[in-house]
């Protein structure tokens, strides 16, 4: 039903005479007044005024929209002053349902713009608009232990749902939030032994980015997906935990790697003049190894990035995660566990320390030997390993031995290993069931996430470009 608007004159005395049984009508009031009242029932007028009122308190918010930014939400037909809630809802792929609420006071308008508008209270502290999403908990998890589980490279649908003070609901939409937008063509990617899954945008040629997940293994689909959709051809490919590709993290090949960036370098769809790297964790380590070695890459981006190179991650301990020409690159050893109290978590960032403490020379990563600029980011609470130290020695021998003009750190406070790069919600910091602990706040870590991801498509728009 379409919204209604009733306007009914009490002035009785300008009704002409007879007409007082007139059937019944809706009437015009040109001037604002009618010439004569509008006789209309009680259960028409009230149906009519409820159905005026239901419409009119709705929510205006785009059916589909990129999942890397906070999401337009307005609701107008308000009272102003009034107070309304706007709750978010979202199932995971485990069936867990997660949720968020903001209040907001109507303006003199009527209306509320969570872009706007500082919110009266929250569920999730002070996340900025797009903490609705971001700062989303899952239901009964009160100790704050699970982690947000979505595997697709698609979208995310979330309900949202306008209330009143007392939980009433005035109006409720459902956005599809994407990961690959509409125009992003996924292509696989098998030729010589490589495992990829390429993204392309619209417009072609695109600036190249290789994307590399870290010790969790397999493709790192949703990343490469979000930067398909800002305009680059992003190739997510997998190392390790795939098809014919290793098992474990250990003993792969950086010419692996570099059969990637020339393959894609060379892609009829990527611009020509080089290509970038966006690595996470293990696979920062890789990409700064990486493009320590080789010329086409234009830029880096490292999230929770390392020095130095480390042993494997792996049943064969004693092996490097890496090699070159079939012989292990110099790595850091392991080093006998620390002692965790029982029903505590493991907080390998101890280890990884003592491990750095003891690291040979030659398995420090040459950074100086990277032409294009680097994107560091870093949590400084970072507890499965110090990667906000290692960010730093990656700086500073960077300006010792001459560097980018363009190298940045992008240090956040409170954050941990866990910086994300859309808005989803944040989770818990801990991760493998509960028994290991990667440090910070998940409202730190949303705050890093929101700050960083327009920082590293910006980064890499300027450097490829």
């Amino acid at each position: 039903m379409g919204r209604v608007t009733v306007r009914i004159c009490q002035r009785a005395d300008v009704m002409p005479e007879g007409e007082a049984n007139q059937p019944l009508g809706l009437h015009d009031c040109p001037s604002g007044m009618p010439r004569w009242p509008v006789r209309v029932c009680p259960v028409t007028a009230a149906c009519l005024l409820a159905c005026d009122v239901a419409v009119a308190q709705r929510l205006d918010v785009p059916r589909v929209a990129p999942i890397d930014r906070p999401v337009s939400i307005r609701a107008s037909g308000l009272s102003p002053g009034r107070v309304v809630r706007v709750q978010t809802a979202v199932i995971d792929d485990a069936g867990r349902r997660w949720t968020a609420f903001a209040s907001y006071r109507a303006d003199a308008r009527g209306t509320i713009d969570i872009e706007r508008d500082a919110p009266l209270s929250t569920s999730y502290g002070d996340l900025g608009p797009g903490g609705i999403f971001s700062g989303m908990r899952a239901e009964g998890d009160d100790n704050e232990r699970l982690r947000f589980l979505t595997r697709e490279a698609a979208s995310v649908g979330t309900s949202i749902v306008l209330t009143d003070s007392s939980e009433a609901r005035l109006d409720s939409v459902s956005v599809e939030r994407q990961f690959r937008g509409p125009t992003v063509r996924e292509v696989a990617v098998t030729e010589g032994g490589l495992r990829g899954h390429l993204y392309l945008p619209a417009r072609a040629p695109a600036p190249g980015v290789l994307v590399l997940g870290g010790s969790e293994g397999g493709y790192a689909d949703q990343v490469a997906a979000l930067l398909a959709s800002n305009g680059f051809a992003a190739l997510s490919l997998a190392y390790f935990g795939v098809d014919s590709l290793p098992t474990e993290l250990g003993d792969i090949p950086l010419e692996y790697f570099e059969r990637a960036l020339a393959w894609l370098d060379s892609h009829a769809e990527v611009a020509r003049g080089g290509v970038a790297l966006l690595g996470t964790s293990k696979g920062a380590e890789a990409a700064l190894l990486v493009a320590s070695r080789s010329p086409p890459v234009k830029a880096v981006v490292a999230y929770a990035p390392s020095s130095v190179a480390w042993n494997c991650i792996c049943s064969g301990a004693s092996r490097p995660s890496w090699t070159s020409s079939g012989t292990g690159i110099i790595s850091v050893p392991q080093l006998p566990p620390v002692p965790v109290p029982p029903g505590e978590p493991v907080r390998p960032g101890v280890n990884y320390l003592n491990r750095l403490q003891r690291a040979p020379a030659g398995a420090t990563i040459a950074v100086e030997q990277i032409r294009g600029p680097l994107l560091l980011i870093a949590g400084d609470d970072d507890q499965l390993w110090p990667s906000l130290l290692m960010a730093q020695r990656i700086m500073r021998r960077r300006v010792e031995r001459g560097g980018h003009p363009g190298d940045r750190l992008l240090s956040y406070a409170g954050a941990g290993h866990l910086i994300g790069k859309a808005f989803l919600p944040a989770g818990s910091t801990r991760i493998a069931g509960g028994r290991i602990e990667t440090g910070g706040t998940p409202g730190a870590n949303a705050r890093a996430q929101a700050d960083a991801w327009p920082n590293v498509v910006e980064f890499l728009r300027r450097h490829l470009h």
